[in-house]
């Protein structure tokens, strides 16, 4: 079997305080987009075998398609094996919820492989316990996040469009941006809540003004080239940029196809994907 493992982006992201759990509660917007790997899954007389092409990640118990792989047969109470073979396109450590995404993928077609017969409730569940993003990759689409991220509550927003993704060289770590984070909640405060944000999606000329990202200020201010980065893509025509979660990859969303590849054309010293969303999975 071969299935599609599509990757993320973060609309907007609110944090709006700690939780006694050490995490932080969030709210934010998931979108799916088009950019994806694929994940080729066969069953085996035992074990559970990985792969990565190109080997840009750990193919050990580390992975989380490994973990998604063990859960199930540990919730199925069956060890059957499988061989699973990554084909790696989105990048990893951009903050695009690849690791995320192909967890949910090999848990989607495992599932179906193996005649499992866990339902999607079921799934999303077992989700959870690999990574708080997990859940969101189960359910596709569009959809707000709450709680760390693993509440979901599916949302119907504007779609057509074209992305341009822009993907530094380094990778910043999400503990990292969330610790630095001095949360000044001033400029969440003036924006409206995100659940009312399908009200006002097919307005494109307000996503800049509704969405915030409370990472920017903390991310920007230790790697000034990102904010740059956003200059340049409204500077092109973008009608909106923002850093996905707590970057370093950067996106802008256009009109037309034609804008998304000019704007694309600019960006030629970084890692860059044209890209559509993907409105379920």
């Amino acid at each position: 079997m071969r299935i599609s493992s599509y990757a993320k982006i973060n609309l907007g992201l609110r944090i709006l305080g700690k939780r006694p759990d050490g995490y932080h509660e969030i709210e934010t917007i998931f979108q799916q987009i088009s950019l994806k790997d694929e994940l080729d899954i066969e069953p085996t007389d035992k074990g559970i075998s990985l792969d990565c092409s190109p080997p840009v990640c750990p193919t050990d118990e580390t992975n989380l398609v490994f973990k998604a792989a063990r859960e199930l047969q540990k919730k199925i109470g069956r060890q059957t094996g499988t061989e699973i073979k990554i084909w790696k396109r989105i990048p990893v450590g951009g903050g695009l919820g690849g690791g995320s995404s192909n967890a949910a993928a090999a848990l989607q077609g495992l599932n179906s492989l193996c005649d499992a017969g866990q339902s999607i409730e079921e799934l999303i569940e077992l989700g959870a316990r690999i990574g708080s993003d997990v859940p969101f990759f189960l359910l596709g689409g569009a959809a707000i996040g709450s709680g760390r991220g693993e509440k979901l509550k599916p949302v119907k927003i504007f779609q057509n469009y074209w992305g341009v993704l822009v993907v530094p060289a380094f990778s910043i770590s999400t503990k990292w941006a969330y610790e630095k984070s001095n949360f000044v909640l001033t400029k969440s405060l003036k924006k409206s809540n995100f659940s009312s944000f399908s009200e006002i999606s097919f307005d494109t000329e307000k996503w800049s003004d509704f969405l915030v990202n409370d990472l920017e200020e903390v991310v920007f201010n230790a790697y000034p080239e990102l904010e740059k980065g956003i200059e340049k893509f409204y500077a092109s025509g973008a009608f909106y940029s923002q850093m996905s979660g707590s970057g370093s990859s950067l996106f802008g969303l256009f009109s037309t196809e034609a804008q998304a590849r000019k704007a694309k054309s600019i960006f030629s010293e970084y890692r860059s994907f044209l890209f559509q969303p993907v409105s379920k999975r």
